[in-house]
């Protein structure tokens, strides 16, 4: 009986085992479009921490559906459907904060197709106020053609508009 036991056990480890490697190897396995979705989200991470607002707005296809959460407060939010409006935006947005005040971490992505949700936290101090604030966002977007066509950014803005009053 001990040794069945023994063996059951044993065989229950590896099963645990193969379990664990099996999900991690499947964890870690793109396609080839959700690599390139990966690549051109982070691109376009890279131009916004460059504070770049032709750059950035060269990642957005011609026609967008942009969307940050309205406030009469934050000029930069609100619905955008063309890519010069998303230099604007980010010209607009810029001028607002301290340079060099800003800290933009994309801590984790999910991947599906073309899609890609981003996770992470922004910092920045306001020029106005000297005020400093930090929240977490989330980052829905969608890329087709190497371009982004959704962008959609889920954030605190009650946590901006305190620090910008």
């Amino acid at each position: 009986m001990k040794q069945i036991f023994k063996q059951v056990k044993s065989n229950i480890k590896v099963t645990v085992l193969m379990l664990l490697i099996g999900f991690s190897v499947q964890a870690q396995v793109y396609t080839d479009q959700e690599i390139k979705t990966k690549q051109t989200a982070e691109k376009f991470f890279e131009y916004i921490t460059a504070k770049n607002p032709e750059k950035i707005a060269s990642m957005v296809s011609e026609n967008v559906d942009w969307y940050i959460f309205e406030s009469k407060y934050m000029p930069w939010t609100g619905h955008r459907s063309k890519r010069a409006e998303i230099s604007e935006l980010f010209t607009t947005l810029f001028s607002y904060f301290i340079d060099g005040s800003e800290k933009l971490e994309a801590n984790s992505f999910l991947l599906r197709g073309n899609e890609v949700a981003v996770f992470g936290t922004i910092e920045r101090t306001v020029k106005k106020t000297g005020k400093h604030f930090k929240m977490p966002l989330a980052i829905h977007i969608t890329i087709e053609n190497d371009l982004i066509s959704k962008f959609s950014l889920y954030e605190e803005t009650l946590i901006i508009e305190k620090a910008l009053k």
